[in-house]
Protein backbone atom coordinates (compact mmCIF):
# COMPACT_ATOMS: atom_id res chain seq x y z
CA UNK A 1 0.00 0.00 0.00
CA UNK A 2 0.72 3.88 -0.66
CA UNK A 3 1.58 6.60 2.09
CA UNK A 4 -1.98 7.86 2.76
CA UNK A 5 -0.58 11.01 3.77
CA UNK A 6 0.85 11.39 0.46
CA UNK A 7 -2.42 10.76 -1.91
CA UNK A 8 -3.84 13.05 1.21
CA UNK A 9 -1.28 15.64 -0.32
CA UNK A 10 -2.09 14.79 -4.11
CA UNK A 11 -5.99 15.15 -3.95
CA UNK A 12 -5.65 18.09 -1.59
CA UNK A 13 -6.63 21.76 -2.45
CA UNK A 14 -4.09 24.59 -3.51
CA UNK A 15 -6.13 26.62 -1.45
CA UNK A 16 -8.22 26.57 1.49
CA UNK A 17 -10.35 29.60 2.57
CA UNK A 18 -11.85 29.60 5.71
CA UNK A 19 -14.67 31.61 6.32
CA UNK A 20 -16.12 32.09 10.23
CA UNK A 21 -19.65 32.89 10.73
CA UNK A 22 -22.26 33.85 13.85
CA UNK A 23 -25.77 34.90 12.98
CA UNK A 24 -24.81 36.17 9.16
CA UNK A 25 -27.50 35.07 7.55
CA UNK A 26 -27.72 38.53 6.10
CA UNK A 27 -24.31 39.16 4.84
CA UNK A 28 -22.48 35.00 4.59
CA UNK A 29 -24.03 34.39 1.09
CA UNK A 30 -22.28 37.47 -0.32
CA UNK A 31 -19.48 36.49 0.82
CA UNK A 32 -19.08 33.05 0.27
CA UNK A 33 -20.49 33.87 -3.09
CA UNK A 34 -17.70 36.22 -4.08
CA UNK A 35 -15.19 33.10 -3.12
CA UNK A 36 -17.20 30.71 -5.46
CA UNK A 37 -17.16 33.44 -8.52
CA UNK A 38 -13.42 33.02 -8.73
CA UNK A 39 -11.75 32.20 -12.13
CA UNK A 40 -8.73 29.79 -10.14
CA UNK A 41 -10.75 26.91 -8.91
CA UNK A 42 -8.35 24.97 -7.10
CA UNK A 43 -9.45 25.95 -3.50
CA UNK A 44 -11.89 24.15 -0.87
CA UNK A 45 -14.31 26.82 1.53
CA UNK A 46 -14.70 25.96 4.91
CA UNK A 47 -17.55 27.51 6.54
CA UNK A 48 -17.27 27.64 10.30
CA UNK A 49 -20.81 28.45 11.80
CA UNK A 50 -19.62 29.45 15.43
CA UNK A 51 -23.09 28.62 17.18
CA UNK A 52 -25.10 30.94 14.86
CA UNK A 53 -29.05 31.29 16.19
CA UNK A 54 -30.41 32.65 13.30
CA UNK A 55 -30.98 30.94 9.74
CA UNK A 56 -27.28 31.10 8.88
CA UNK A 57 -27.34 26.91 8.62
CA UNK A 58 -30.30 27.14 5.88
CA UNK A 59 -27.95 30.14 3.93
CA UNK A 60 -24.97 27.56 3.79
CA UNK A 61 -26.89 24.53 2.96
CA UNK A 62 -28.10 26.49 -0.10
CA UNK A 63 -24.55 25.96 -1.37
CA UNK A 64 -24.67 22.56 -1.43
CA UNK A 65 -21.28 20.09 -1.66
CA UNK A 66 -19.86 23.33 -3.23
CA UNK A 67 -18.55 24.20 0.62
CA UNK A 68 -17.69 22.40 3.43
CA UNK A 69 -19.49 23.47 6.84
CA UNK A 70 -18.80 22.83 10.07
CA UNK A 71 -21.22 23.69 12.92
CA UNK A 72 -19.63 24.45 16.44
CA UNK A 73 -20.82 25.99 19.72
CA UNK A 74 -19.85 29.58 19.80
CA UNK A 75 -16.38 30.17 20.98
CA UNK A 76 -15.77 33.49 19.47
CA UNK A 77 -14.21 34.27 16.22
CA UNK A 78 -10.38 33.16 16.90
CA UNK A 79 -11.85 29.27 18.14
CA UNK A 80 -13.74 29.96 14.61
CA UNK A 81 -10.75 30.61 12.39
CA UNK A 82 -8.66 28.11 14.16
CA UNK A 83 -11.21 25.39 13.70
CA UNK A 84 -11.41 25.90 9.94
CA UNK A 85 -7.20 25.68 9.92
CA UNK A 86 -7.91 22.30 11.34
CA UNK A 87 -10.09 21.07 9.08
CA UNK A 88 -8.06 22.68 5.65
CA UNK A 89 -6.11 20.77 3.22
CA UNK A 90 -4.04 23.40 0.93
CA UNK A 91 -0.78 24.27 1.17
CA UNK A 92 -2.02 28.52 1.02
CA UNK A 93 -5.10 29.50 3.49
CA UNK A 94 -6.67 32.83 3.16
CA UNK A 95 -9.55 34.05 5.78
CA UNK A 96 -12.51 35.82 4.82
CA UNK A 97 -14.71 37.52 7.58
CA UNK A 98 -18.90 36.84 6.51
CA UNK A 99 -19.76 40.22 6.04
CA UNK A 100 -16.75 41.08 3.53
CA UNK A 101 -15.91 40.37 0.04
CA UNK A 102 -13.51 39.08 -2.80
CA UNK A 103 -12.97 41.15 -6.02
CA UNK A 104 -12.65 39.28 -9.26
CA UNK A 105 -9.34 38.09 -9.52
CA UNK A 106 -8.64 38.27 -5.83
CA UNK A 107 -7.54 34.59 -5.56
CA UNK A 108 -5.48 33.99 -8.81
CA UNK A 109 -3.53 37.11 -8.37
CA UNK A 110 -2.44 35.80 -4.93
CA UNK A 111 -1.17 32.34 -5.99
CA UNK A 112 0.45 33.81 -8.98
CA UNK A 113 2.73 35.97 -6.41
CA UNK A 114 3.06 32.44 -4.54
CA UNK A 115 4.22 30.83 -7.21
CA UNK A 116 6.38 33.28 -8.38
CA UNK A 117 7.89 33.94 -4.98
CA UNK A 118 8.51 30.27 -2.83
CA UNK A 119 10.59 31.51 -0.15
CA UNK A 120 7.62 33.60 0.81
CA UNK A 121 5.43 32.43 3.73
CA UNK A 122 2.79 35.63 4.30
CA UNK A 123 1.13 37.29 1.15
CA UNK A 124 -0.54 41.12 2.08
CA UNK A 125 -2.78 43.00 0.17
CA UNK A 126 -4.44 45.91 -0.06
CA UNK A 127 -8.70 46.60 1.67
CA UNK A 128 -11.00 49.36 1.90
CA UNK A 129 -13.50 50.07 4.06
CA UNK A 130 -17.24 50.13 2.39
CA UNK A 131 -20.78 50.81 4.05
CA UNK A 132 -23.52 48.52 3.22
CA UNK A 133 -24.82 50.04 0.00
CA UNK A 134 -21.13 50.12 -1.44
CA UNK A 135 -20.04 53.54 -0.62
CA UNK A 136 -16.32 53.92 0.02
CA UNK A 137 -15.19 54.74 3.55
CA UNK A 138 -11.65 54.51 3.24
CA UNK A 139 -9.22 52.88 1.37
CA UNK A 140 -5.68 51.24 1.26
CA UNK A 141 -5.31 50.19 -2.14
CA UNK A 142 -1.68 49.21 -2.14
CA UNK A 143 0.13 46.84 0.16
CA UNK A 144 1.62 48.05 3.24
CA UNK A 145 5.26 48.89 2.80
CA UNK A 146 6.12 46.36 5.78
CA UNK A 147 7.75 43.43 3.87
CA UNK A 148 11.96 44.12 4.30
CA UNK A 149 11.59 44.09 8.23
CA UNK A 150 7.87 43.01 8.64
CA UNK A 151 8.23 42.69 12.84
CA UNK A 152 9.00 46.40 13.52
CA UNK A 153 7.33 47.64 10.52
CA UNK A 154 4.28 46.64 11.67
CA UNK A 155 4.71 48.72 14.92
CA UNK A 156 4.84 51.63 12.80
CA UNK A 157 2.15 50.96 10.30
CA UNK A 158 -0.01 48.57 11.99
CA UNK A 159 -1.23 45.59 10.20
CA UNK A 160 -3.59 45.00 7.12
CA UNK A 161 -6.70 43.50 7.47
CA UNK A 162 -6.96 40.00 8.51
CA UNK A 163 -9.41 39.46 4.93
CA UNK A 164 -5.92 40.55 3.00
CA UNK A 165 -3.73 37.88 4.30
CA UNK A 166 -2.39 34.45 2.65
CA UNK A 167 -0.16 32.47 4.54
CA UNK A 168 1.42 28.98 3.75
CA UNK A 169 0.48 25.80 6.07
CA UNK A 170 4.02 25.47 6.49
CA UNK A 171 4.43 28.37 8.68
CA UNK A 172 1.79 27.38 11.17
CA UNK A 173 4.36 25.08 13.45
CA UNK A 174 6.47 28.09 14.08
CA UNK A 175 3.63 30.71 14.62
CA UNK A 176 1.05 28.70 15.89
CA UNK A 177 -2.98 29.32 16.28
CA UNK A 178 -4.59 32.38 16.47
CA UNK A 179 -5.16 32.96 20.72
CA UNK A 180 -8.51 32.71 21.58
CA UNK A 181 -8.14 34.03 24.99
CA UNK A 182 -8.41 37.56 22.51
CA UNK A 183 -12.04 38.70 22.14
CA UNK A 184 -10.38 41.80 20.48
CA UNK A 185 -7.26 42.17 18.45
CA UNK A 186 -6.19 38.53 17.59
CA UNK A 187 -5.86 39.39 13.98
CA UNK A 188 -3.26 41.68 15.40
CA UNK A 189 -1.61 39.76 18.01
CA UNK A 190 -1.12 36.70 14.77
CA UNK A 191 0.34 39.07 12.22
CA UNK A 192 2.60 39.96 14.90
CA UNK A 193 3.37 36.59 15.43
CA UNK A 194 4.06 35.76 11.75
CA UNK A 195 6.80 38.88 11.70
CA UNK A 196 8.22 37.60 14.77
CA UNK A 197 7.93 34.09 13.25
CA UNK A 198 10.90 35.64 10.79
CA UNK A 199 8.04 34.61 7.92
CA UNK A 200 9.08 36.17 4.73
CA UNK A 201 6.80 38.74 3.70
CA UNK A 202 5.28 39.67 0.14
CA UNK A 203 2.70 42.21 -1.17
CA UNK A 204 0.26 41.75 -4.00
CA UNK A 205 0.05 44.65 -5.75
CA UNK A 206 -3.55 45.63 -7.24
CA UNK A 207 -5.67 43.28 -5.19
CA UNK A 208 -8.15 44.97 -3.10
CA UNK A 209 -10.77 43.02 -0.37
CA UNK A 210 -13.61 44.96 0.34
CA UNK A 211 -14.30 45.14 4.18
CA UNK A 212 -18.21 45.83 4.53
CA UNK A 213 -19.03 48.07 7.82
CA UNK A 214 -22.29 48.56 9.26
CA UNK A 215 -22.85 50.18 13.20
CA UNK A 216 -22.85 47.16 13.98
CA UNK A 217 -19.82 45.95 12.96
CA UNK A 218 -17.37 44.28 15.64
CA UNK A 219 -14.75 47.00 15.30
CA UNK A 220 -17.59 49.93 15.59
CA UNK A 221 -19.12 48.56 18.96
CA UNK A 222 -16.29 48.24 20.54
CA UNK A 223 -15.23 51.41 21.60
CA UNK A 224 -12.34 51.78 23.48
CA UNK A 225 -11.46 48.57 23.93
CA UNK A 226 -9.93 48.25 20.70
CA UNK A 227 -7.40 50.35 20.94
CA UNK A 228 -6.07 49.56 24.70
CA UNK A 229 -6.33 45.50 23.25
CA UNK A 230 -4.70 46.22 20.12
CA UNK A 231 -2.15 48.14 22.61
CA UNK A 232 -1.90 45.71 25.23
CA UNK A 233 -1.00 42.56 22.05
CA UNK A 234 1.69 45.31 20.89
CA UNK A 235 3.52 45.35 24.05
CA UNK A 236 3.75 42.07 25.15
CA UNK A 237 4.72 40.88 22.09
CA UNK A 238 7.62 43.74 22.01
CA UNK A 239 8.62 42.12 25.35
CA UNK A 240 8.87 38.80 23.50
CA UNK A 241 11.64 40.73 20.69
CA UNK A 242 14.79 41.00 21.98
CA UNK A 243 16.21 44.12 21.59
CA UNK A 244 18.07 44.91 17.95
CA UNK A 245 19.04 47.89 16.49
CA UNK A 246 16.01 48.38 14.78
CA UNK A 247 14.07 48.30 18.10
CA UNK A 248 14.17 52.53 18.78
CA UNK A 249 11.97 53.11 15.29
CA UNK A 250 9.52 50.29 16.99
CA UNK A 251 9.95 52.53 20.23
CA UNK A 252 8.62 55.34 18.15
CA UNK A 253 5.68 53.39 16.73
CA UNK A 254 4.96 51.84 20.51
CA UNK A 255 4.66 55.43 22.02
CA UNK A 256 2.52 56.95 18.86
CA UNK A 257 0.14 53.39 19.53
CA UNK A 258 -0.19 54.76 23.44
CA UNK A 259 -1.40 58.14 22.43
CA UNK A 260 -3.79 56.45 20.15
CA UNK A 261 -5.10 54.10 22.80
CA UNK A 262 -5.53 57.23 25.58
CA UNK A 263 -7.25 59.43 23.36
CA UNK A 264 -9.57 56.87 22.45
CA UNK A 265 -9.95 55.48 26.05
CA UNK A 266 -10.81 59.32 26.49
CA UNK A 267 -13.24 60.01 23.83
CA UNK A 268 -15.19 56.43 24.92
CA UNK A 269 -15.21 57.42 28.60
CA UNK A 270 -16.03 61.20 27.79
CA UNK A 271 -18.97 59.84 25.28
CA UNK A 272 -20.69 57.57 28.27
CA UNK A 273 -20.77 60.64 30.87
CA UNK A 274 -22.45 62.70 28.07
CA UNK A 275 -19.29 65.04 28.06
CA UNK A 276 -17.62 67.14 25.06
CA UNK A 277 -16.21 70.66 23.98
CA UNK A 278 -12.65 70.87 26.14
CA UNK A 279 -13.41 69.76 29.52
CA UNK A 280 -14.67 66.56 28.29
CA UNK A 281 -11.68 65.99 26.34
CA UNK A 282 -9.29 66.75 29.22
CA UNK A 283 -11.82 64.91 31.83
CA UNK A 284 -11.90 62.18 29.25
CA UNK A 285 -7.93 61.69 29.41
CA UNK A 286 -7.91 62.15 32.97
CA UNK A 287 -10.28 59.10 33.49
CA UNK A 288 -8.70 57.18 30.82
CA UNK A 289 -5.48 57.96 33.23
CA UNK A 290 -6.74 56.88 36.10
CA UNK A 291 -8.46 53.27 34.07
CA UNK A 292 -4.85 52.79 32.60
CA UNK A 293 -1.91 54.33 34.65
CA UNK A 294 0.86 53.28 31.97
CA UNK A 295 -0.94 55.75 29.80
CA UNK A 296 0.35 58.90 32.00
CA UNK A 297 2.87 59.60 29.64
CA UNK A 298 0.76 59.67 26.63
CA UNK A 299 -2.28 61.47 28.13
CA UNK A 300 0.92 64.11 29.08
CA UNK A 301 1.96 64.52 25.74
CA UNK A 302 -1.92 64.90 24.58
CA UNK A 303 -2.35 67.83 26.82
CA UNK A 304 0.69 69.32 25.55
CA UNK A 305 -0.27 69.01 21.97
CA UNK A 306 -3.77 70.63 22.58
CA UNK A 307 -2.66 73.25 24.66
CA UNK A 308 0.09 74.01 21.63
CA UNK A 309 -2.71 73.94 19.52
CA UNK A 310 -4.82 76.52 21.08
CA UNK A 311 -1.96 79.18 21.73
Amino acid sequence: MGDPSATSRRDAPRVSVVVPVFNGRDCVADAVGSVLAQEFDDFELIAVDDGSTDDTPQVLARFGERITVFRQANRGLPAARNAGILLSRGELLLFLDADDLWPAGYLERFVAVAEAAPGAEVFHCGWRGVDWGGRELYTHLEPLPIDADPFHDLVVTGSPHIDALMIRRRVLPRVGLFDVRLTLQEDWDFWLRLAAAGAAFRGVPENVVSIRRSPTSMSGSAGGRLALTGLAVLERQLALHPRCPACPRADQGLAAWRRVAVRSSAHHLARRLHLSGGFGRWLGLALATLRTPRLAGAAASELAAGFRRRR
